[in-house]
């Protein structure tokens, strides 16, 4: 931690630690006294022209806006002041020493270069934010890496072989080398820079700035701002030094480290190119190499996934392939961009809204699978918009995620309790809120197949209810003509029955034969048999009233029940039913002839029990009129009509 750190005392004892030059001590001493004036510097630095010449250039070009292009190296103090002056003699006077060194694997041109871009990014970042003074940022991103040049100054052997083993990140090397060296780069970078008396404030920020999330700063402060604006810095620092083949693979992050300092992509992509120019225009003037490199917009749009979401979440899918759809809803902005990327950058449709109360309005018009909203909000705060969404159908089915900076078991409870699904405290990183999205999605996937075995099923009972109607409607079916068949027609008789016996309603059913079947088969075949079949079977249903049930008992046998109709109208019906099949010709081919048919009609009787006494009736009735010559219709208990010709009796 920053702070009393005996190895580095140890280490300074030995003389090897990065130095500025004679001059340079020289400088800085003198600005470190009180009453010193700007003539009494200027003169200490014209000592050596090549440092001169590089602080002129820095006042004309860190943003100061001269009103004309400064010439001395007087009106460059003047214009910087004191305390950038010695920062700057620091930074550059390590830069004209250390271009080489003797160890073999480290790059030292490279290492300048990256510090050289860093540097320019540190300032121009502060321009923007505005949360620093951009000449001090300069020097704290040039002096940011130099925790690992005194690394390799010190143990050049050593260092030669940790850097040629290991092509871990920056966390990693550093565990590694406090492995080996009992300190690390930030460790050490960060005691240079106290020693050299650098604002208290850089030197937090260099120390943290691999991993600000980790040093847990107060939100909003000057440390956390400036930490964080750091790590952007050096991101872009990566990015302009990176190979074209691996440039691409950094923009996510870049993207993500930039919404933490409430920058947009378009603001960082202005800003970057900025950078780029500039860089390449110091790394003339001061010797140091560089190199051309196409717009970050051009390189965006082949982003890769970034490296510190890696074994995270994948772009997320459901089942059926779809992207998630995330709300988020948050009214700190950086907080906002900071999730909003990271989830464009997993693959999901994002929607975002800054309060509660627009949040629950945007939630019920895209229905989010997954919501990520921040507790502490003005109106509706995160507690009382999942309490608001859980009321509603729509929002029973949404996973709620709630950011906080609380951990206290009440206030944890109580978000549970509201209906919360998770939490995540704040500051948190991109890591963390990935596998907190896939809890969620696994819990949405669970949900989704739950709903498709549901609606599967339900699905399978309405169809096995069709099919189950159908098979019903097959069993009571007689295949040949369409008609109910003997089943059907003895169960409707009995329904029937009963009605009748409650009403004291007339009932009447009829029995139709055939006439001289067996002979039809005989002749002409059976196909021609079940034309006759066909043909009585429509004449019937046509002839018949509404309220009359026709069905076919069997053979050439035909059931006709005839509700609230007396004995003497189911005669006159019955003569009707005769006298039209008897009219009508059955055709297969060429072959077509008369058909006609025998009926017997029943009534219900006050001493009937049963409905097989109805039925039986009524098949005496049949045999009678088979027995008086066919083609008649007869009552029960026997008596026959006359032919049709004659009078009904």
């Amino acid at each position: 931690m920053v702070g009393s750190n005996p190895r580095f005392d140890e280490l300074k004892t030995t003389g090897k630690l990065p130095s500025p030059s004679g001059v340079a001590l020289a400088i800085i001493d003198l600005c470190r006294k009180d009453g010193v004036n700007s003539d009494e510097i200027a003169h200490a630095v014209r000592a050596d022209p090549a440092l001169s010449g590089r602080i002129i250039k820095f006042a004309n070009a860190a943003g100061h806006s001269p009103r004309r292009p400064v010439v001395s190296v007087r009106e460059a103090i003047q214009l910087v002041g004191v305390n950038t002056v010695r920062q700057l003699v620091l930074g550059f006077s390590l830069l004209g020493q250390y271009r080489s060194g003797a160890c073999k694997a480290f790059d030292y041109a490279r290492y300048w270069s990256r510090s050289l871009a860093v540097a320019i990014a540190a300032s121009a970042i502060c321009l923007r934010v505005r949360s620093a003074p951009a000449d001090e940022a300069f020097t704290c991103g040039l002096l940011s890496g130099v925790g690992t040049l005194a690394l390799a100054t010190i143990y050049p052997a050593e260092f030669a072989e940790l850097l040629a083993s290991c092509t871990a990140g920056p966390h990693e090397m550093a565990r590694l080398e406090h492995e080996r060296f009992a300190t690390d780069h930030n460790e050490l970078g960060a005691a240079l820079l106290e020693d050299w008396y650098l604002p208290r404030l850089f030197v937090v920020s260099v120390f943290h700035h691999e991993a600000p999330e980790q040093a847990r700063l107060p939100e909003g402060s000057r440390e956390f701002v400036i930490c964080h604006l750091l790590q952007l810095a050096a991101q872009l620092g990566d990015f302009c030094v990176a190979r074209d083949d691996d440039r691409k693979g950094l923009v996510p992050e870049l993207i993500l480290a930039a919404a933490k300092v409430g920058m947009d992509q378009a603001s960082l992509s202005k800003l970057s190119d900025e950078i780029v120019l500039q860089w390449r225009e110091w790394g003339k003037i001061l010797e140091v190499k560089t190199q051309e490199m196409p717009a970050f917009e051009a390189v965006s749009q082949e982003k890769a996934e970034p490296a510190a979401l890696q074994g995270g979440l994948a772009p997320a899918q459901g089942k059926t392939g779809q992207q998630l759809t995330v709300l988020v809803v948050e009214d700190d902005r950086a907080t906002l961009l900071l999730v909003e990327h990271l989830l464009k950058g997993l693959g999901h449709t994002v929607h975002s809204a800054q309060d509660g109360r627009s949040g629950l309005a945007l939630a019920m018009s895209v229905r989010p699978q997954i919501i990520v909203s921040d507790w502490i909000m003005p109106g509706l705060d995160g507690v009382s918009f999942c309490k608001a969404l859980r009321q509603t159908d729509e929002g029973q089915q949404m996973y709620f995620i709630i950011l906080s900076a609380l951990e206290q078991d009440d206030q944890l409870v109580e978000a549970f309790e509201s209906g919360v699904d998770d939490y995540l405290t704040k500051p948190f990183t991109p890591r963390v809120l990935a596998a907190r999205l896939r809890a969620g999605q696994r819990v949405i996937k669970l949900q989704e197949d739950a709903r498709r075995d549901s609606e599967n099923l339900r699905r399978f009972a309405a169809e096995l209810a069709v099919a189950n109607r159908r098979l019903q409607q097959a069993a009571l079916t007689d295949p040949l003509t369409g008609l109910p068949n003997r089943r059907y027609g003895i169960e409707r008789l009995e329904q029937e029955w009963a009605a009748s016996a409650r009403s004291q309603r007339p009932l009447t059913c009829m029995v139709v034969d055939v006439d001289q079947f067996k002979q039809v088969n005989d002749t002409y075949g059976h196909d021609s048999g079940d034309v006759v079949l066909r043909q009585v079977a429509s004449v019937l249903r046509k002839e018949a009233r509404a309220e009359d049930v026709i069905c076919r008992l069997g053979g050439e046998e035909f059931l006709i029940i005839s509700p609230d109709t007396s004995l003497m109208a189911g005669l006159a019906l019955a003569e009707r039913l005769r006298g039209a099949v008897a009219k009508a010709r059955a055709s297969n081919g060429s072959i077509s002839h008369n058909t006609t048919v025998s009926i017997g009609v029943g009534q219900r009787e006050p001493g009937m029990m049963r409905v097989d006494e109805l039925i039986k009736a009524a098949d005496n009735a049949l045999y009678a009129a088979k027995r008086a010559g066919r083609n008649r219709v007869a009552a029960g208990p026997g008596e026959a009509v006359a032919m049709p010709q004659s009078k009904v009796g």
